[in-house]
């Protein structure tokens, strides 16, 4: 134990702070030993154990990189490597083993005393270093972020690891004729190593290492009707075997959840640029659309300075033109506000959602594109539906994209055909349906479902990502996203969300 504390020390400490660290643990240890021990065999032991922990440490800064998480599967096969390694080499230049070659330790034999020393070590460094390091690291910050269900989640896991040890190792030597029984302690360390990390996987070890030595010195447990060199050998084995496998397990687990979140973000920014591109292309009419309100506010404060300066103004005539100025700025603003909002980069905020307000801010902001193509919209969206759970500003680039879709679509339609229908409506008691219909060219015959692939396109400019993002959007969601030719002309798109509790 003494040199998996050493070796924690060292990880959490820089190198250049090492030599103090080596000489507190030198006057520890051979306080600890002096006078048991000849100050020869204490000097030995001090350097042994020395050369031990550097070399961990060393090899470990080299090939795993530190800081020390444990949270990929190279760090915790290294360190479990290099665990073994080292303690199996530097075992054989101990006091013990080195006596007992030399036939000068009459109690122990080459074969018993080297692998119980090697075992020793690495066990320890399996067990002890990890919580230290790790705990070392965070500190009570996971403790502090813990919510009220982790919090019962880790109470639970406590109280089954502390049953089942007490069960295995609290009870006399009769369990040990049911050897199977000690299968019983993997369930809660699988538990603690999915949910809680390296970090509670770790401490779950040295929990049950703890609870198990502690039965086996008090004669309780499986072990006890061994010999003493078999019933140590064992103990240590128990804690090998169960200690290599849940590290690798939270390792796993720690890397998937390190590689989904990292796809998350990925996602969030191609979700954000993409926006932004689709603002690109609305830019040409918006600016027409502000142009409007813009050019009736120049309108009416030049026809109010003009009847101020005829000294004929009116309070009646320039409370209305005050208030057409007002009102068209306050459009203005709307329109700003939209777009703003729509770009804006942000973490996904879910919430209870109306889709019929998603909906009418999707068609506010593709209002000048439609009229610029000529496009008359029918609206149908009820205002008494159920909401859904998501964020809004994603359901809006999903439905802002599609009616954009819509609309180049009908590029080639007769200008008095250019309809597009937009309606929203309930699909049995947990759905809610939102129905975009245009009078276009339609999906690729025999490719209706090809157009959601990444880079598909029928645009001679386009991407080939609006349908891509925007389905993934509605899966994350928990809905559906899919599009279908109608009948006569145009084709549908239909966005399939589960309403809210």
């Amino acid at each position: 134990i003494a040199n998996a504390v050493l070796l924690a020390a060292l990880l959490l400490t820089p190198v250049s702070r090492w030599p103090w660290v080596f000489a507190i643990t030198a006057v520890t240890h051979l306080a600890a030993m002096l006078p048991d021990a000849p100050l020869w065999r204490a000097l030995w032991q001090v350097g042994i154990n020395a050369a031990l922990t550097v070399t961990t440490a060393v090899t470990l800064h080299r090939f795993a990189g530190l800081p020390l998480t444990l949270s990929t599967r190279r760090q915790v096969l290294v360190y479990t490597t290099t665990a073994f390694a080292v303690a199996a080499l530097l075992a054989l230049g101990t006091p013990v083993v080195v006596r007992s070659v030399l036939g000068l330790e009459p109690s122990y034999h080459f074969l018993v005393a080297w692998p119980r020393v090697a075992l020793s070590n690495a066990a320890a460094l399996l067990l002890v270093t990890p919580v230290i390091v790790l705990w070392g690291q965070h500190g009570l910050a996971p403790l502090q972020r813990m919510t009220f269900r982790a919090v019962v989640e880790g109470g639970a896991i406590l109280t089954c690891l502390l049953t089942v040890g007490f069960v295995l190792f609290g009870t006399g030597s009769e369990i040990a004729r049911f050897p199977a029984l000690l299968m019983l302690i993997f369930p809660p360390l699988l538990w603690a190593a999915v949910r809680l990390g390296p970090l509670g996987a770790s401490t779950a070890l040295l929990g049950i290492a703890a609870v198990s030595a502690w039965g086996t010195a008090g004669q309780l447990g499986p072990f006890v009707p061994f010999p003493d060199a078999t019933k140590v050998l064992s103990l240590q084995l128990f804690w090998i075997t169960m200690s290599t496998p849940i590290l690798l397990l939270a390792a796993v687990i720690r890397e998937r959840e390190l590689a989904e979140s990292s796809l998350v973000t990925l996602r969030q920014h191609l979700t954000h640029a993409t926006r932004v591109a689709t603002a690109g292309e609305l830019s040409g009419a918006l600016a027409h659309e502000l142009r409007q309100p813009l050019t009736a506010i120049l309108s009416n404060a030049q026809a109010a300075l003009a009847l101020l300066a005829k000294g004929s103004a009116n309070p009646d005539d320039l409370r209305c033109i005050l208030d057409d100025i007002a009102q068209q700025d306050r459009y203005a603003a709307d329109v700003i506000t939209r777009l703003r909002s729509f770009v804006q980069e942000r973490e996904p905020h879910f919430e209870p959602v109306a889709l019929d307000r998603v909906a009418r801010d999707a068609i506010r902001l593709t209002k000048a594109v439609t009229d610029r193509i000529g496009v008359s919209v029918d609206a149908d969206l009820p205002d008494d539906l159920p909401r859904v759970w998501g964020d809004s500003v994603q359901l809006v680039q999903v439905v802002l994209n599609l009616i954009l879709n819509a609309c180049e679509s009908m590029h080639h339609t007769p200008a008095p055909e250019r309809r597009l229908r937009v309606q929203i409506a309930r699909n049995d008691t947990h759905f809610v349906e939102v129905t975009i219909e245009d009078r276009g060219d339609g999906l690729p015959l025999g490719a209706q479902d090809k157009v959601f692939e990444p880079f598909f396109t029928t645009k001679e400019t386009g991407l080939g990502l609006g349908l891509a993002i925007g389905r993934s959007i509605v899966t994350a969601h928990g809905g559906r996203l899919w599009g279908e030719n109608n009948e006569g002309r145009g084709a549908t798109f239909r966005v399939l969300l589960r309403a809210s509790a």
